[in-house]
Order: C-alpha cells, then structure tokens, then sequence
C-alpha cells in the first residue's frame, strides 16, 4: 500500500470515529487528520472555506478566486498567500513543515506545532508571526512527552 492510499485510509477511520461520535470536523488539526481524503490542489475557481492539499500542506482558501482571472495564485507563488492559509497543527502528529507568516490569517497560535527546517517539531509558546530564528522565545522543541501524549486522537 502506497503512502498515498494509507493516508486516506487513516483519514477515512478518523473522519468515521468523528461521525460516530458526533463530532464535526471543524478544526484545523481534525482537517490535517482527514487530509487524506482532501483533493490535491488544481487550477480553476476556488470558493472560501474549500480545503485542499499542496506542495505538502493542506490548506484553506480565505479568499474567493478563480485562476482563469489570476493565472499567478498557485502554490509556490507569492500571490499563493493573498488567497489561502496553511492548516496549522495542534499536536506533534499533525505538525507540518514551517510556512512563513504572511498576515493575521496565518499566524501561528500558542500550543500549534510545525516541524522546522532541521526537522525538529517544534512548539509554538505564545501567538507569533516569527520563525524560530527570527524570535526563539516564541518557540520550544517538542518533548518527547509532548510528542508521545497526544494518542493520535
């Protein structure tokens, strides 16, 4: 089974225990768990609030547009970042790579990880808009305790 196809599948019992339970999928760390399910990114018109998955983030477009319009919003690209914000992780297993802060939208929050360029997670201790270069007291390496209580769930 390819990572692919096991992602999706995790995703698929995550979103199914949340049905069960009758919970909604409504947070940024519940949507990283069902990402799987999340198509990857294409060009064409995109509406607020649709999640997709690109250059290995999953993200929320905050912004309505239409890539017939502005052929410039892709991934990668810095008109990316007018449009749509990364989903930021609450635990150590829904971190995701560091993206740099554009604006209020995509700030990190106090008790959101990402993992950092050497690849360490990292915590984020208090609401910032800086990496952890460029202001460390914003941020802490992830214990291993941390890493280990949050069960997956």
């Amino acid at each position: 089974m390819d990572d692919k196809t096991l992602n999706a599948l995790s995703s698929a019992i995550f979103v199914s225990r949340c049905a069960l339970a009758g919970e909604a999928v409504d947070t940024d760390d519940k949507r990283i768990r069902a990402s799987g399910l999340y198509p990857e990114w294409k060009a064409g018109k995109h509406s607020k609030g649709e999640t997709y998955n690109a250059d290995g983030q999953t993200w929320e477009c905050f912004q309505e547009y239409d890539n017939a319009v502005y052929p410039d919003i892709r991934p990668g690209e810095s008109a990316w970042y007018t449009f749509n914000r990364p989903l930021h992780g609450a635990t150590p297993e829904t971190a995701r790579p560091f993206v740099p802060v554009q604006g209020a939208h995509d700030m990190y929050r106090a008790g959101e990880y990402m993992i950092w360029t050497d690849g360490s997670i990292q915590r984020c201790k208090e609401d910032t808009n800086h990496s952890p270069e460029d202001y460390p007291e914003a941020w802490e390496e992830a214990t291993a305790a941390q890493q280990g209580e949050s069960g997956g769930e």
